[in-house]
C-alpha cells in the first residue's frame, strides 16, 4: 500500500506519526504467538544511520523461555532487548536496499482473543527456534568459508586456476589427440631428389605449415612460377642502390620482368597474381625491385586482389581434401557450453549478490564458477584460432607433405651431400 500526504512547511522540522493496523501478521500456535515484522524495508535507495523499533506486548509477562526476541538478518549491526512490557531493536549503519526484521514470540495466553491472527494448530516454538538457529548457523558458515578462502589465498587462486583453465585445457588436449595429431603414413625415405608432385607453389607451404591461409611468400612464389612457365619473361639486370646515406651507389642483382605468353593457362588462384603483375607492368616492363612501390601506389585495388588470392588458395586446398577439421565442432560446442553457462552463472550470482553478507554458495561460488566458465570459453576461443590443435592433414595430405619435406631436406642438405 502506498500512502501519500501533502503539507506545507518552509524552514521548520515537522514530525508525522503514521498509524496503521496489520491483520493476519501474528501467527497464533497452541503454545506461542509469532510476530515477525519487517520494520525496515529493502526498497529504500538510501542507507539508514540508526534504527529503533519497539513492539509492545498485549500485557506484561515474565522473561520466561516462551518469550523470545530476534533481530534479523544476522549480518545487520544491531542488538535486541526484551522487557516485561515490550521488545526493542536497535540497529546502525543499515545499507541501502537492506531490510531489518524484528521477530517476537510470546505466550499465547497473553492474547485475550485470536481475532485478526493466523491460527495454526500444534506447538510452534521448537520450529521457530530451529529456524532462527539455522539462519544464524548459515550466516556463520558462509562467513567462515569466505574468511577461510581469504586466509588461504594461494589455495583459492590455485582452485580458481584449475577450474578456470583445467576443463578447457583438458578438452583441447582430447581434441588434439583425436583430431589434431598427425598420423604417419609409413613413408621412410629421407630425401626426394625432385619435386614429388605437380602441386603449385602457392599450395605446398600451407600444406607443410598445416594451415590453409597463404601469405606474401606464396604470392611471390606464384609470380616466379608464372615466369618459369612463360606467362612473364625475365632478364637479368642490375639496379643502383644508394648506400652511406646516398653518398655512394652500388649495383645489385635484379630482374627485368616483361609480359610473356598470355595464352598460358592459369589456375583460378593464380589469376589475381597475374592481375597485380599486369597492373604493375602496364603493358611494358619493370624491375622486380620496384614491384613493391608500384603495388603500394594502388594499395586498395591490389589489397582486394591479394585477398582474392588467399581466398582462392584456401578453396583450392579444400578441394584437394588435404585437411580434416572435425575437432572444430567439438571446440565450438565447448565454447557455447562454457560461455552460456558462465554468463548465466555470473548473472545469477551478481543479480542476487548480498553485498552486506555474501552467501558462500549462491553468491561467491556461483559468481566464481561463472567467471571460470567464461575463462574456459576464452581459452577454447584461443585454441580454436590455432588450427593445428583441432585440424590435421588427411592421409592423402600427410603423404604428400612427407614427400615435400623429404624434397626440402634434400635441397637444404644438397651442398653437404656434394662435399661428401
Amino acid at each position: 500500500m502506498r500512502i501519500v500526504w501533502h503539507y506545507s512547511a518552509t524552514d521548520e522540522p515537522r514530525t508525522f506519526d503514521v498509524s496503521y493496523r496489520f491483520r493476519g501478521l501474528a501467527v497464533a500456535h497452541d503454545d506461542v504467538v509469532d510476530v515477525n515484522l519487517r520494520v525496515w524495508g529493502d526498497q529504500w535507495p538510501a542507507g539508514l544511520g540508526a534504527l529503533r523499533a519497539t513492539m509492545r506486548l498485549p500485557r506484561a509477562t515474565s522473561l520466561g523461555p516462551s518469550y523470545r526476541v530476534w533481530g534479523s538478518p544476522a549480518w545487520v549491526h544491531g542488538v535486541v532487548e526484551r522487557t516485561p512490557e515490550a521488545t526493542l531493536l536497535r540497529a546502525i549503519e543499515i545499507p541501502s536496499h537492506q531490510f531489518v526484521e524484528l521477530r517476537t514470540v510470546f505466550p499465547r495466553s497473553l492474547l485475550a482473543s485470536t481475532a485478526g491472527t493466523q491460527v495454526r494448530r500444534g506447538q510452534g516454538l521448537p520450529g521457530i527456534v530451529a529456524e532462527e538457529l539455522g539462519s544464524q548457523r548459515s550466516f556463520e558458515h558462509d562467513r567462515k568459508q569466505i574468511d577461510d578462502a581469504k586466509r588461504h589465498i594461494g589455495r583459492t587462486i590455485l582452485y580458481l586456476l584449475l577450474l578456470g583453465l583445467g576443463p578447457a585445457l583438458a578438452l583441447v588436449l582430447v581434441v588434439w589427440w583425436f583430431f589434431g595429431r598427425e598420423r604417419k603414413t609409413g613413408y621412410d625415405r629421407e630425401y626426394e631428389q625432385e619435386p614429388p608432385a605437380a602441386s603449385e607453389p602457392a599450395l605446398v607451404p600451407p600444406l607443410l605449415r598445416e594451415q590453409k591461409e597463404p601469405g606474401s611468400n606464396e604470392f611471390t612464389a606464384t609470380l616466379f612460377d608464372l615466369i618459369r612457365r612463360g606467362r612473364y619473361k625475365s632478364e637479368p639486370a642490375t639496379t643502383p642502390r644508394p648506400v652511406w646515406g646516398g653518398l655512394r651507389h652500388e649495383e645489385v642483382a635484379d630482374l627485368e620482368v616483361t609480359e610473356g605468353d598470355r595464352s598460358v593457362q592459369l589456375a583460378d588462384f593464380e589469376e589475381p597474381v597475374a592481375d597485380v603483375v599486369d597492373a604493375v607492368l602496364d603493358g611494358g616492363g619493370g624491375r622486380l625491385s620496384q614491384f613493391r612501390d608500384r603495388i603500394e601506389d594502388d594499395r586498395k585495388e591490389n589489397s582486394e586482389r591479394f585477398t582474392s588470392f588467399k581466398d582462392r588458395v584456401e578453396k583450392a586446398i579444400d578441394a584437394r581434401g588435404w585437411f580434416v577439421g572435425t575437432g572444430s565442432r567439438i571446440l565450438a560446442a565447448g565454447i557455447v557450453l562454457f560461455g552460456v553457462a558462465g554468463v548465466l552463472l555470473l548473472w545469477i550470482g551478481v543479480e542476487g549478490f548480498r553485498s552486506a553478507a555474501p552467501r558462500w554458495w549462491s553468491d561467491v561460488v556461483t559468481s566464481a564458477l561463472g567467471v571460470c566458465g567464461i575463462a574456459n570459453a576464452i581459452v577454447l576461443i584461443a585454441a580454436a584460432a590455432k588450427a593445428p590443435l583441432w585440424r590435421r592433414r588427411s592421409r592423402t595430405g600427410e603423404a604428400e607433405a612427407e614427400r615435400w619435406e623429404a624434397f626440402r631436406r634434400y635441397l637444404t642438405d644438397f651442398p653437404r651431400l656434394q662435399e661428401a
